[in-house]
């Protein structure tokens, strides 16, 4: 019932939604949020620093699931637990809305294969001008849809192509100086 609850307030949140939005291509990106599950770490890591050798400013958010033992104190990326966004109508889910309303992205890339409320809740309120990730529902979240992977042995394998994916795309696209409002 929860889930569904979010559901409709998503849908409705993208319905009445309204952002500058304008197609960057890669070289034209100078700041991206990274959004993924922490049991992508190391692929999502190695996605990462390729994007800062390109010169990119890159602020992480991770989503840590009940199951994850992993100590990720170690990290300069934001993590995010179960137990913080476990209900989304909570003060702390907010909190973290309000912590990344202050900071301004160009992209914003979702790394995730498989849907995460949680981190599909902070996606739907960043105004970046670009948003990219595979589509997983109907709602209109990404600019840069990648609508299907290639089979892949296991999740991580899946993780590192839609990174590569998401590059090629980007490389590709030209960039659209003259902003839309979405």
């Amino acid at each position: 019932m929860y889930e569904y609850i979010i559901k409709e307030k998503l849908k409705k949140y993208y319905k009445n939604y309204s952002r500058e939005k304008c197609f960057l291509n890669l070289k034209d990106i100078r700041t991206a949020l990274i959004l993924f599950n922490t049991s992508d770490f190391e692929e999502v890591n190695t996605f990462i620093n390729k994007l800062k050798k390109l010169g990119k400013k890159v602020t992480v958010y991770a989503y840590k699931g009940k199951k994850d033992e992993r100590d990720y104190s170690k990290t300069p990326y934001r993590i995010i637990t179960a137990k913080e966004t476990g209900n989304l109508f909570d003060n702390k889910m907010n909190e973290i809305v309000k912590e990344l309303d202050k900071k301004k992205f160009d992209a914003v890339i979702d790394l995730t294969v498989r849907r995460n409320i949680s981190l599909e809740y902070l996606l739907a309120h960043s105004k970046a001008s670009i948003k990219a990730g595979l589509k997983k529902n109907d709602f209109p979240q990404y600019d840069l849809s990648i609508t299907a992977l290639p089979d892949a042995e296991t999740e991580n394998l899946k993780v590192r192509e839609l990174g590569k994916q998401i590059v090629y795309y980007l490389h590709t696209i030209r960039t659209n100086k003259t902003n839309s409002k979405e």
